[in-house]
């Protein structure tokens, strides 16, 4: 907290206080994001495309020709190489001069570990240089070889540039950074490098240099007291001494006392704040949806005068909030000037003195908040100060939102449930709420009582207490008539739901080959009939619009064609991290309710057309195996007629023990004959016209084919010559199996299917895996980009 700025010096160490700051982070996260894009670009190009590698790996100059080129070349990397020597000793005789071992121990690990790594990658993904980089390597120079400095060595230049830039002044940071770019322009230019050598090198040594950082820490080089007193005097506020006032989310806070007697709050903003909260709104950009969140502001000062805007508008709107005085720019800090409020925080409160009307009148100033259309977005009791008297204030509006809509201010009345319920109970917390709000104001925030939509530190608090957010999401329900059962969803995508993707996808894709004893069929893909490719891939876009066709035939009302298009595309994203199909059924609901069909026929519409999708794959897979004869049966090794029968007896058993017990009989109400029922009743009322009766049946059908057909050009581009008939029972029956696998998609089950019957139908092993790999990619892992940026068009045309 005393820390004084650096002064220009190149190598001066600045104060001895450390802390990690945020920026590190994401230079780390940046870094780490290059580099393994880097080495997944240079594998997959030597492996797989080697035409295109000519071009990424080869170097950016031919080997000069005539004395002219050759001597200017000469010279240039002479001179990069006395840099690169220069440069290196004066790290070490300026850390040394100032006896700075800690800081010389630091960057030779960050330059060995970088060299390292980079190393470590060129040997596993380098081979033979090309010819032009060996005739230019073998030139030399008038210093050393021209080889030298290796792109191992620019590494460690780079990752001691990252890890000594917190002790540089911002010139030394430039002038480094501009040296090490000419040097890398210098060796593009001679030929002696090649193009991703010094991308891989570069990013490697970011993003060591940064983890350096992150796990050290930088110094102290923010605003102290004494430097902000000295702002707060040169922007005309007198003020006797500053000093420091503990910690606070997202600021530095600090007092001062003016000298006409008053006292003042301060809160100093930085670039560590703001690239906190860049990280923070990143990760729940990734993490969380519906939840709020808007867009950081452009810059940081624009973010501390956006905050004195919210704070002031609250103050007009007659919320009791600390008056803002002004915001002052010092240097690179933004300084956010308030009144002092004497007090004690809600969260410090003593329980003893937590009254009833204490809470009532805090609900009554988030009312007058929320009818000003503001939203504070971080609504706990580390934010509410309660002065002597007794009356509570809020504080803190750095997250706030002006003209909030009304989910944000569904989720600070959610927030400040959870918070009080930790420090007053359940039952006193929504009883206060319900008496300022009433119980149309609290029933929007039960379905966000739950763990992901509130902050971090309330999470924390109600996670201490067992049961209490239950409880008190159960409370709110029956104060305000809402079913406590149904939360929204705020979650993009579990986290166990990614691992258990990344796993199937793994082990399918890069182990089955090997499983399956064919090594080769990833060069397979390389022998590839290219012409086939598009026609699959139009195989996997004719399928949206087929399901599109037959969305049409279940609900009287009109539907947009082209948006029930990109609702089934959407559905197919959203159905890669669900299983079962369940996240594309729901967003079907949600599309028809948005169009004006009732709730529960959007429920029936989406049941009869999986009615009618099961109908027709049961009618096509009668047919196609009819078609393809025996050999398919063989290829699936089906059961003997007799055993088949057996097996059917055995089934009938089971299902006649269990509906013969209560429970059964009860589960069979409850849970089975409703959604037969209503779909019937749904698909009666649909037979009533014929053309919407052709629309289901034959869109449902469509789907289907498009897929065989898909299958069907995915083989032949591989030359295997297997009929129609076959490979369209194969995937009829592989969609089966896929269709009781508990993965997303079906993933890993479907594979395995089409591989095994493939294979069973005559094609062979190397070109059956093959096929598969590339049906899968052109209809599972392709359209995820365009499902993704369907689902996003929806939502801005307001039809889900």
């Amino acid at each position: 907290m005393t820390a004084r700025p650096a002064t220009a010096s190149a190598a001066q160490l600045l104060p001895a206080s450390r802390y990690r700051h945020p920026g590190d982070v994401i230079r780390l996260i940046a870094g780490g994001t290059v580099l393994a894009g880097a080495v997944i670009a240079v594998a997959v190009a030597s492996k797989w495309f080697p035409a295109a590698s000519r071009w990424l790996l080869g170097p950016a100059a031919p080997a000069p020709s005539g004395i002219g080129p050759n001597a200017v070349s000469r010279v240039l990397t002479g001179i990069v190489q006395v840099a690169f020597v220069a440069a290196a000793a004066l790290v070490v005789v300026a850390t040394l001069r100032h006896r700075r071992f800690r800081l010389l121990g630091g960057l030779a690990v960050a330059a060995v570990v970088a060299a390292a790594a980079a190393a470590g990658i060129f040997y596993e993904f380098g081979g033979q240089n090309p010819a032009a980089l060996a005739r230019n390597l073998a030139r030399g120079s008038w210093l050393a070889s021209a080889a030298f400095p290796w792109p191992a060595l620019i590494a460690a230049a780079a990752a001691v540039i990252v890890a000594a830039s917190p002790w540089l002044s911002r010139p030394w940071r430039r002038a480094a950074w501009l040296a090490l770019l000419a040097a890398v322009v210098v060796r593009l230019v001679t030929g002696t490098v090649l193009p991703m050598e010094l991308v891989i090198a570069v990013a490697a040594g970011v993003t060591v240099g940064a983890a350096v950082l992150v796990t050290f820490g930088v110094p102290d080089r923010r605003m102290g007291p004494a430097e902000i007193a000295e702002a707060l005097r040169q922007a005309g506020v007198p003020v006797g001494s500053v000093w420091p006032v503990g910690q606070a989310k997202g600021a530095r806070p600090f007092a001062a006392a003016a000298g006409d007697g008053r006292r003042l709050f301060i809160k100093a903003l930085g670039s560590d704040q703001r690239d906190a909260d860049l990280l923070y709104r990143a990760y729940r950009a990734v993490r969380l949806r519906n939840v709020g969140d808007t867009r950081p502001a452009a810059s940081l000062f624009q973010a501390v005068e956006h905050e004195a805007l919210v704070a002031v508008m609250a103050e007009r709107a007659g919320v009791d909030v600390a008056s803002v005085d002004r915001v002052i720019r010092a240097g690179d800090t933004a300084l956010l000037v308030m009144e002092w409020v004497d007090g004690i925080t809600l969260e410090l409160l003593p329980e003893e003195e937590m009254s009833d009307d204490l809470l009532v009148r805090l609900w009554a100033e988030v009312d007058k908040l929320h009818r000003a259309g503001i939203a504070h977005r971080s609504l706990r009791d580390a934010n509410v100060i309660i002065s002597g008297t007794s009356q509570p204030r809020i504080i803190d509006f750095s997250f706030s939102e002006l003209a909030a809509t009304e989910r944000q201010m569904d989720l600070d009345v959610a927030e400040l449930l959870a918070s009080l319920a930790t420090r007053a109970g359940e039952d006193r917390a929504v009883t206060a709420a319900v008496k300022v709000l009433g119980p149309k104001g609290v029933a929007p925030s039960v379905p966000l009582l739950q763990p992901l939509a509130l902050s971090a530190a309330t999470r924390s608090s109600v996670k201490a207490h067992s049961g209490l957010l239950t409880r008190t999401r159960s409370k709110a329900a029956d104060a305000s008539g809402q079913s406590a059962e149904e939360l929204a969803r705020v979650e993009r995508v579990k986290p166990r739901t990614l691992l258990t993707i990344a796993a199937a996808s793994a082990a399918f894709y890069i182990l089955l080959p090997y499983l399956a004893k064919v090594p080769s069929s990833w060069h397979a893909l390389q022998s590839v009939n290219w012409l086939w490719v598009p026609v699959v891939i139009a195989c996997s876009a004719a399928t949206y619009l087929a399901s599109a066709i037959g969305m049409l035939g279940t609900v009287s009302t009109r539907l947009p064609l082209w948006a029930t298009t990109l609702t089934q595309a959407a559905s197919s994203f959203i159905n890669r991290v669900s299983p079962a199909n369940v996240g594309g059924m729901a967003l079907n609901v949600r599309f028809l309710q948005k169009a004006g069909v009732e709730p529960s026929a959007g429920v029936a519409a989406v049941g009869v057309n999986a009615l009618a999708g099961a109908l027709v794959h049961g009618a096509l897979l009668v047919i196609f195996f009819t078609w393809a004869g025996r050999g398919v049966g063989k290829a699936f090794h089906l059961p003997s007629s007799s055993k088949l029968l057996l097996i059917l007896t055995i089934v009938a058993a089971v299902v006649g023990i269990v509906m013969a017990t209560r429970q059964g009989r009860r589960f069979a109400a409850r849970k089975v004959l409703p959604g037969v029922r209503s779909s019937l009743a749904s698909l009666r009322r649909v037979a009533r016209s014929p053309v919407k009766l052709a629309l289901l049946f034959g869109g449902s059908a469509l789907v289907t084919l498009a897929y065989i057909a898909g299958l069907e050009a995915s083989v032949e581009a591989f030359g295997a010559g297997a009929g129609v008939a076959a490979v369209g029972a194969v995937y009829l029956a592989a969609a089966l199996v896929a269709a009781a696998s508990p993965t997303p998609g079906g993933i890993g089950a479907i594979e395995t299917a089409l591989i095994v019957g493939l294979t069973g139908i005559g094609v062979s092993s190397g070109a059956a895996v093959s096929a598969v790999i590339l049906y899968r990619l052109a209809t599972y892992w392709l359209p995820v980009l365009p499902g993704w940026l369907s689902l996003r068009q929806l939502q801005r045309m307001s039809y889900v």
